[in-house]
């Protein structure tokens, strides 16, 4: 899937998420278990991309891991057998793709084996700074105090103090300059100190590490509050709701106070702790009246992309006007009132372009849920953190819906999940299942097709109208439309007068796909049924899904909805 398009929600998100686990943690605890004597199980880990090569960097070292899956999410676990710091000896080759821990914290381990370790990767990660941590590692062998700058990545010091207990003398560590993200610091000290090893902190100016042994044991790793950034931002920017199961009240991650910084919109907001999390409040920023500034954000500039640069591009795509200095980025409000969408006019500029950058991808879904128009390229890059992030999307579109007696009507281009929907819906609820199309082939004795070849579309659309009229006086109903219905003000004004109308949106790419396997007998309004002709019938119809919608929901996995179908009504 090249592109997907994010659709605007209409109606106040109230959802709950498992966030995937924190890359971050994960990551940390998959070092310290193998630096730790014995076998340990890593439970409510990361399967993304950066972990994956993680792993694999592991089993090049001889560090033996594996997955065990449990019936339940939670249960399953990585076990890792650590050597107590000792590694397979001899020349090995590492790729560790585009993850920047992995290279980082690779690298730190590759001090403490015998051999040449040559790791690969990415040509952006090969773009991406080293050479502070390669000289800190270098003074390891000649003083136990070892300088660092701190300036670049706080992922330097992070591999540099997970070592430091398995080498054979006490160690301090001095930071030179300034520190940035401190919070991912906290993260690293923490995790070794569940693995059974203490550090001294001395204000983040030095870190005391004396020669110590890690422990074995059962780790359990919170979601990501970096991923929980999107949806809080969704939930603010629609005055809704959104709960974490597996995010603890007393997280280790700086990025939980995500919430706290929203609230500084349309002001001057440092984010040098909080950089991952600093992409999702600029693309949140245009939603009020007042410019905001975040500083702060010299990292950006080195990660998978330089971000700032990428925030920008984009950001302007849609009408936002924004500059950038060396270390912040400054957003001039859009809105007229705070949170408020600052353009109802479909965006047709390019796609978001999201330079194979994850965090570009996840950030720029939030503004799709306010405008029309935003379309993702390449989103399957959010599988390098979140591989399921376009499922867990669908899914603040499904928020409980009190029907009473009103009838659901259901609305859509052809294949997004009407009848399919409808049919599960109106069985859960022990209701009447009406499918507008049928009801017309029924009645006309034929084919929409052949009614559409022997009479034209003008007369299918009188034959609809009847229907609609008909049937809008009864209640408790579950109605699956055709694709074409909302071209008739008529049709909408009878059937929304005593129903919740919902807008099933589906990607035109997805849309296209499910035509070719189970729609052959349907007409097309050219003939042609190309991905073209979708599309333009799309943009030609969007407006229109959008204005008489209460509810939107979002079907392109076409998983999501079906199975939740009990928890919305």
């Amino acid at each position: 899937m090249k592109y997907r398009e994010v659709i605007p929600l209409k109606q106040r998100p109230d959802w709950k998420v498992i966030l995937p686990g924190s890359k971050s943690i994960t990551n940390r605890a998959f070092v310290c278990a193998s630096l730790a004597k014995g076998t340990s199980r890593i439970f409510g880990a990361l399967e993304s991309d950066d972990t994956s090569v993680m792993l694999g960097a592991l089993r090049k070292l001889k560090i033996k891991n594996s997955h065990h899956g449990g019936q339940a999410k939670f249960k399953n676990y990585i076990e890792i057998e650590g050597g107590g710091g000792k590694f397979k000896s001899g020349d090995i080759t590492v790729n560790a793709g585009a993850s920047g821990t992995t290279t980082r914290f690779v690298t730190a381990l590759a001090v403490l084996r015998e051999g040449k370790t040559i790791i690969e990767g990415t040509k952006r990660m090969k773009e991406r700074p080293m050479d502070d941590l390669n000289h800190a590692l270098a003074q390891i062998s000649k003083s136990q105090v070892i300088k660092i700058k701190g300036d670049k990545s706080s992922q330097f010091l992070s591999a540099l103090l997970m070592i430091s207990p398995v080498l054979s003398k006490p160690i301090q560590i001095e930071v030179v300059g300034e520190l940035v993200s401190k919070p991912y610091i906290d993260i690293t000290i923490a995790v070794m100190k569940s693995f059974g090893v203490k550090v001294k902190n001395n204000s983040y100016k030095s870190f005391e590490i004396k020669p110590q042994i890690y422990k074995a044991i059962d780790y359990y790793v919170e979601g990501d509050a970096s991923a929980a950034s999107y949806w809080k931002a969704i939930a603010y920017l629609h005055d809704g709701k959104v709960s974490f199961r597996n995010l603890n009240k007393k997280s280790i991650q700086g990025d939980a106070l995500f919430a706290n910084v929203l609230k500084e919109l349309g002001g001057i907001i440092n984010m040098n702790s909080m950089p991952d999390v600093a992409m999702t409040l600029a693309v949140t920023a245009p939603f009020f009246k007042r410019q905001t500034k975040i500083t702060g954000l010299s990292t950006l500039r080195l990660k998978e992309t330089d971000r700032l640069v990428a925030l920008e591009n984009e950001l302007k795509k849609i009408g936002v006007k924004v500059k950038v200095t060396k270390d912040s980025i400054a957003i001039e409000g859009q809105s007229k009132g705070n949170r408020g969408a600052f353009s109802q006019q479909v965006i047709k500029n390019p796609p978001i372009e999201t330079y194979d950058d994850h965090r570009m991808a996840m950030c720029f879904a939030v503004v799709g849920t306010k405008i029309p128009g935003v379309v993702i390229e390449n989103p399957s890059c959010t599988d390098k953190t979140y591989p399921e992030f376009w499922k867990d999307l669908e899914l603040a579109y499904l928020s409980p819906i009190k029907l009473g007696k009103k009838n659901l009507v259901l609305t859509g281009m052809r294949c997004s999940g009407k009848s399919y929907l409808g049919k599960r819906i109106a069985k859960h609820l022990g209701r009447k299942f009406i499918d507008l199309d049928t009801e017309i082939e029924k009645r006309e004795k034929m084919e929409i097709r052949k009614i559409v070849e022997l009479y034209g579309w003008a007369y299918f659309r009188e034959s609809e109208q009847k229907i609609c009229s008909e049937i809008s006086g009864q209640k408790n109903l579950v109605i699956a439309t055709g694709g074409g219905v909302i071209l008739e003000p008529e049709n909408m004004e009878v059937l929304k007068k005593n129903a919740v109308n919902v807008f099933i949106f589906s990607d035109s790419s997805i849309i296209k796909e499910r035509i070719k396997m189970h729609y052959k007998n349907r007409p097309t309004l050219t003939g042609q049924g190309s991905e073209k002709e979708i599309q333009d019938v799309w943009n030609e119809r969007r407006d229109l899904y959008l204005k008489y919608a209460d509810i939107v929901w979002d079907n392109s996995s076409g998983e999501v909805i079906e199975s939740n179908i009990d928890k919305i009504f």
